[in-house]
Order: structure tokens, then C-alpha cells, then sequence
């Protein structure tokens, strides 16, 4: 029998989890993904009361149900890392059937000698969710390499328990142990490893959905009523010298993936920092992400070529105090109301498009959107 101070601490665990990731998570996020993480930590509270009902009742097929309950909405993780990832197909009919399988098996084998054989099958069974689990978070990028710290180490640490399980059942079939301390041994190792795994979970999950699209967003707050406060009054003045400026390092994902979060970070503090020297104080500024910036400059062409110059030269000038000893560069795009309106969203779209541009044609360089000719 399970003692109550293993599940006790599970049963908190999961109900914690479920609680703040619904309402940090999928209330202010709903998408496919939070949805299948919510179910995941849903079922694994689920099992939880149920192997308590196992403890108080001694009912043999509990302790099966409940620990499938537990083990198995790992599959519905990857699923919803899949979802997160934008990937096409994300199996997710695929892991809603192990997550009915298994406990089902594990709670019709408690009614012969075969539970033992059949939870390890199971579980090394799981173990493949585990790497798929592995593979969709080095998918994810070295961007967020630190939000998936967390679920990738205990995901490894999955594995180890597989290993430790079939030896287990090594030792019981060359009757070096006795089966009854074998399930003792298999029942605390799954409580105390499923204890990490659901944290180590909620903790990668919540930080993905909270810094979810790459840590990029589009204009918003005081920006964008800033912004369309003063195009609206340029267009009544017909004021054509203003232009909105689509600022990005160039090659961020290598530069993350070669260096520490500490630098890193340095890095893109450092690039917002210069963008803020170079570009005028009458200029409006947001920070769409670590590595990307808008602007809208109030200056006529030739003022905006002088301040693309200074900033591009800046950017890629190499200090001895800067963070990482590499030559930075960026690129930008550039769209003037002149050509493209006074519309905030339609500058904002046009210079993406045109940074887009820059950025492969070699970047370190700017992108002018040209007026449409009808």
C-alpha cells in the first residue's frame, strides 16, 4: 500500500498545478495548446484523488486506474508542444488513446499476478512520449532554450526511471528481489518522480505561454495611441515627413544559441540601448521583443537615411565592455507615410515585409518601401 505521505504531497502538487496553470495560463491564453496542457494536469489531479481512494479502500483496481491517470497525459504534453510549435499535425486522437489505454490496462491487470509486467511495458511505453517530448523542445530554438530547461531535464530523468524499472523487473524475474518489494519500490519512485514531473511541467508550459510568439506582440498600449494619435494629425496637415522604422538583430538565434542567457540579454539591452542614442527624442519607441524595435520618426527622408547610418554604424561598432566579442549587425525596414499612408497597421506590415527583405540579402543594411505604382 501506498503510504500517505507520498500521495498526499501528489495530490497538492497536481491540484496546485491545475489551478495556476488554468488561470494563468489558459484563462488569459486560450489556444489548442494551453487546452491540452490544462487537460494533462486535469487528468493527473484526477489520478491523483484516485490512488488516495486506493490508500483508503484498498481496492486493487484504483491503484492501477490511478496510476495510469498520473503516467499517461505525457502523450497529451507532446500533443500540446506539437500545437505550440504550429506543427500540422499534432496526434492528438493519438494521445487521448494511450490516455484511456493505459490506465484501463493497468486497472484490468490488478485482477491477476500480471500488474507487475504490465505497468513496466506501460511505462517504457511512455518513455517514447518522453523523447518525442525531448525533440519537440530542441525544436522549439535556442530562443527558448531556457523555458525549456525544466521539462527537458525531467523529461531525461524519465528515461533514467525506465531504465531503473526494467532492472527492477530483471531482478524479480531472476527472483533477486521479491515481488511484493518490487511494486513498493516501482509505487514510491512513480509518486516521487510524477511529484517533479508535474512541476518541472508547469513551470516550462507557463513560461512558454506567457512569452508565447517568439516574446513578440504588435503595437499596442501607449505606443499605438501615441502613434495613431500623431498620423492622424499628420494627415489632416498633410505632413508627409514621418516614418515608421522596423529595427531587428540580425541572426539572433545564432547569437542565443552561442551564448549564455547573462549575455544574451546583455546583447539585446545593449541594441535597444543604441537604438534609443541614435534616434531623436521626438521619436516614439517600443520594444516589440528582445531582439526587434519600432520607431516613428518624425523627419523627412534625408534626415531618416542620416539616423539609419549612424544607427547601423553604432550597432556594429565592437566595444571592449560589450557582453559578447562579435561583430553585431541589424537591419531595418523603412516605410514612409508618403508611400505606403498614415495607417499605423499598414506601416507596420510594409516595414516587416521590407526587414524581411534586408535580412536575406545579407542583412546589416536598411529596406525602403517604394510607392506602389497603380
Amino acid at each position: 500500500m501506498i503510504t500517505s505521505t507520498l500521495v498526499l504531497p501528489l495530490i497538492a502538487t497536481s491540484t496546485i498545478a491545475v489551478i495556476i496553470f488554468i488561470a494563468l495560463g489558459f484563462l488569459p491564453t486560450p489556444s489548442r495548446a494551453t487546452a491540452l496542457w490544462s487537460a494533462g494536469f486535469v487528468c493527473a489531479m484526477i489520478g491523483s484523488y484516485v490512488w488516495l481512494g486506493y490508500e483508503v479502500l484498498e481496492m486493487a483496481p484504483l491503484r492501477g486506474l490511478g496510476s495510469g491517470l498520473i503516467i499517461a497525459p505525457m502523450a497529451l504534453m507532446w500533443s500540446g508542444l506539437r500545437a505550440y510549435r504550429g506543427a500540422t499535425r499534432q496526434f492528438i486522437p493519438l494521445s487521448v488513446a494511450f490516455l484511456i489505454a493505459m490506465p484501463l490496462a493497468l486497472m484490468v491487470s490488478t485482477f491477476s499476478d500480471a500488474y507487475g509486467i504490465t505497468f513496466r511495458v506501460l511505462f517504457s511505453a511512455t518513455s517514447v512520449f518522453a523523447v518525442l517530448t525531448i525533440i519537440e523542445l530542441l525544436r522549439l530554438g535556442p530562443h527558448k532554450r531556457d523555458e525549456a530547461s525544466p521539462l527537458l531535464a525531467v523529461s531525461g530523468l524519465f528515461l533514467v526511471f525506465t531504465v531503473i524499472t526494467n532492472i527492477n523487473g530483471f531482478m524479480v524475474a531472476q527472483h533477486v528481489t521479491a515481488n511484493a518489494d518490487s511494486l513498493q519500490f516501482l509505487r514510491s519512485t512513480n509518486m516521487i518522480g510524477s511529484n517533479a514531473y508535474i512541476i518541472c511541467t508547469l513551470v516550462t508550459v507557463l513560461l512558454l505561454t506567457a512569452r508565447s510568439n517568439n516574446g513578440e506582440r504588435t503595437p499596442h498600449g501607449a505606443f499605438e495611441r501615441i502613434a495613431r494619435d500623431r498620423l492622424n494629425r499628420a494627415e489632416a496637415t498633410n505632413d508627409q515627413w514621418w516614418s515608421l522604422l522596423d529595427i531587428r538583430l540580425d541572426d539572433p538565434d545564432d547569437i542565443r544559441a552561442a551564448s549564455s542567457t547573462a549575455a544574451f540579454n546583455a546583447t539585446c539591452d545593449r541594441f535597444m540601448h543604441d537604438v534609443e542614442l541614435v534616434l531623436p527624442a521626438d521619436a516614439d519607441i517600443e520594444r516589440m521583443g528582445p531582439t526587434r524595435i519600432i520607431a516613428l520618426v518624425p523627419r523627412a527622408q534625408g534626415g531618416v537615411r542620416e539616423l539609419l547610418i549612424e544607427l547601423l554604424e553604432r550597432i556594429s561598432t565592437v566595444d571592449e565592455v560589450q557582453a559578447l566579442p562579435i561583430r553585431l549587425s541589424a537591419s531595418i525596414g523603412w516605410a514612409q507615410v508618403e508611400n505606403v499612408g498614415y495607417d499605423l497597421d499598414e506601416l507596420v506590415v510594409a516595414a516587416a515585409e521590407a526587414v524581411q527583405v534586408a535580412q536575406t540579402t545579407g542583412g546589416d543594411r536598411w529596406e525602403r518601401v517604394h510607392a506602389t505604382v497603380e
